[in-house]
């Protein structure tokens, strides 16, 4: 099989990296081709000629997020293409699209923010260019040199902490390996919530990293709305639980992290091995 990954960030490079070891033929689209990876194909997201190709007959993945306009940048220049697609299209979006409580795929989203409303928009844009297109609304993603025991681990121990309020997360690792089982199983669902199962706060995990690894114990700073950045402020606002209907019950997709405490351990014990 063929993917194309539009955008080289962070969660791409390991999508790529699976994709490669599942036998896919796997191409990139990205503004800056810097330390390429071997047996990926990569193309300059301006080089329309052979963009488009890849747009038209291959399985799509785009990364990609909005751009400062608000608007989508590969629609902006490819909708042509991508809208003659007639494989699978998969649009990396946000759980931030939905609003406070309980919340799966038949959830009406009602976003607080501008960046869920953005978000939003974006979705809607992709479902317009194709309708093949299915949407992963995806939780926080973390995994290897993305997680708050690095910052930690550099001496900061405060935690933020706001009463009743437990994020929603996904290793980097289990959102590329479900994507993969999507493209596998030939799924159709246009809505995927991407989200761990087991919710916990981070002051609970980090306090059970430190006491199992005898550091120095976390330090709570209560929630202000006042002294936080608009980015935060959006996080911390709005209280949800994401359930995922189609993960449980439709792909049965079994998560190699589906306890975020246990994970982060494991991550914690890698950094300190390394130094």
């Amino acid at each position: 099989m063929k993917l194309t990954i539009i955008g080289n960030g962070y969660t791409a490079k390991f999508l790529a990296k699976e994709a490669l070891n599942a036998g896919y033929e796997v191409s990139i689209i990205t503004r800056n081709i810097s330390n390429p990876e071997k047996n990926i194909h990569y193309l300059n997201f301006f080089d329309s000629n052979n963009v488009e190709k890849k747009l038209i007959y291959e399985n799509i993945v785009s990364t990609v997020p909005f751009n400062e306009e608000g608007l989508d940048p590969v629609l902006k220049k490819y909708r042509k293409s991508i809208s003659l697609n007639k494989n699978s299209i998969i649009y990396y979006s946000a759980t931030s699209v939905y609003g406070s409580g309980i919340v799966d795929e038949s959830s009406k989203p009602s976003p607080k923010y501008k960046r869920g409303i953005t978000r939003l928009s974006c979705e809607k844009e992709w479902v317009k260019a194709n309708l093949q297109t299915s949407i992963f609304r995806i939780s926080g993603i973390y995994g290897p040199n993305r997680h708050p025991m690095i910052k930690y681990l550099n001496g900061d121990n405060e935690i933020v902490v706001k009463e009743d309020y437990i994020p929603n997360r996904i290793h980097v690792e289990d959102l590329s390996s479900l994507t993969l089982q999507f493209l596998n199983k030939k799924c159709k669902e246009k809505i995927l919530n991407i989200s761990d199962q087991k919710k916990i706060s981070n002051y609970d995990a980090i306090k059970f990293v430190s006491n199992e690894l005898n550091l120095i114990k976390p330090k709570v700073v209560k929630y202000d709305p006042k002294k936080v950045s608009k980015m935060l402020k959006s996080f911390y606002e709005v209280n949800r639980t994401v359930k995922s209907n189609i993960i449980n019950y439709k792909i049965s997709y079994k998560f190699k992290y589906p306890n975020y405490k246990l994970a982060l351990l494991g991550l914690t014990k890698s950094l300190l091995d390394s130094d």
